[in-house]
This record gives C-alpha cells, sequence and structure tokens, in this order.
C-alpha cells in the first residue's frame, strides 16, 4: 500500500528526510514487525508517529488510550515522551497477530497497560481525564470508539483517528469501512460541541477536542 496518497511523492520523500528518526527502539519495533509479523502495512507511518509523539509531549499527557495495539509502535511511542507518572492504556482483540510482539516490547515499560479485550467492552473501565487518545483499529467500530472516548475526555484532551480518508475511498464509499469513516467524518461536523481538523497525511488523521 502506498505509504502517503494525498501528497506528491517526492515531497512526501522531502517530508521524511527532513522529519527526524524515530528512536532505535521504535525502529527496532518496525523491522520486527516486517520480518515476523503479518500486515506490517497496518503499522502508523513515521509523521503520523511522531505527530502523535508531539501533541502527547506538549499536552504534557498523564493518561493517554491507544485504540488498536497492532504490535505497540503507537503505545511506545507515547510511552518515550511521558514522564515516569503517565499510564499508557493500549487496547487489542485477543489472538491479534502482533499480541506476541507487542508483549515482548512492553516488558521493560511499565508505564504502559496491555488490555487484551474488545475495546468497546474495555474503554468504559478506564480512568476518566484521558488526555490523548490514538484510535487506530477496526474502521467499523470508530464511531463506537470515539463515543465512549469523547465522555471521558480531559477538558483539553485530544483524540487522534487515523486512517480516517481510507485510501481516499471516502469520496465515494462503496468498501463497508470507507463509508463507516465518511459517515464518522460527517458524525463530528454534525456535533456542535466538538473542534477538529482532518489532514491528508498518509491515509489521513483526525484531531478532535471538545469545545
Amino acid at each position: 500500500m502506498q505509504q502517503n496518497q494525498f501528497t506528491d511523492s517526492d515531497i512526501w520523500q522531502y517530508c521524511l528526510e527532513h522529519t527526524q528518526a524515530l528512536s532505535p527502539k521504535l525502529q527496532s519495533l518496525i523491522k520486527d514487525t516486517q520480518i515476523n509479523v503479518h500486515g506490517s502495512q497496518m503499522l502508523s507511518e513515521k509523521i503520523v508517529t511522531k505527530i502523535l509523539q508531539l501533541l502527547v509531549f506538549t499536552t504534557n499527557a498523564k493518561l493517554c488510550v491507544d485504540v488498536g495495539t497492532y504490535t505497540g509502535l503507537s503505545a511506545l511511542a507515547m510511552a518515550e515522551v511521558t514522564s515516569d507518572d503517565a499510564v499508557i492504556y493500549t487496547i487489542d482483540k485477543k489472538n491479534q497477530a502482533g499480541n506476541g510482539l507487542a508483549q515482548s516490547y512492553f516488558q521493560d515499560e511499565p508505564k504502559i497497560k496491555y488490555i487484551i479485550g474488545d475495546a468497546v467492552d474495555v474503554i468504559p473501565t478506564l480512568p476518566n481525564n484521558i488526555d490523548i487518545a490514538f484510535i487506530d483499529a477496526d474502521k467499523v467500530q470508530t464511531k463506537s470508539y470515539f463515543d465512549i472516548l469523547i465522555n471521558k475526555l480531559s477538558d483539553r484532551g485530544v483524540i487522534i483517528v487515523d486512517d480516517i480518508l481510507w485510501r481516499g475511498e471516502v469520496l465515494n464509499p462503496n468498501d463497508k469501512r470507507a463509508k463507516a469513516l465518511d459517515e464518522f467524518n460527517k458524525y463530528i461536523m454534525s456535533r456542535g460541541d466538538l473542534d477538529n481538523v482532518v489532514l491528508p497525511i498518509r491515509h489521513g488523521i483526525n484531531l478532535i477536542r471538545k469545545i
């Protein structure tokens, strides 16, 4: 799958070359995923990961939620830029391809709480005042995840939804995931209590906060 759907390839390469590298640990995880785990194209791309880290760092986030662990890239990225008293809850269903690798990378990171289960059931059990939530999971369930998280968000919290443009198919959605994400984007626009920005980075991200 093309790494960036919406930018000239030369400009995209320029952006990659002029964005600071991910840490050696994150690079190692990416390599291990590509070699050992099915579906490595699901990994968040470098620039998306750096944006996530920048938002977590600048908000001084203490409570983060990662919906869709896969092999743990986004959870580890958040852990790297948070203080020692922060907590990152990361959620994935059981028997997923990345479970084992994620667990191996989480062993020496006490800030990360890895929860196996359906996020719709798990999120309501998490503490309130979530500072940053990153949604990169079952696209059809995106609205369900969001509706639970928004009610648990801190006053200055941000929800980041990845893959929101779904290969550009939201323009004429036929695939069930494209339809779900198009409907989600329209839902966000219909609410008067939210502010957001959609960025055409990689497969699109939607940054959302409460007003």
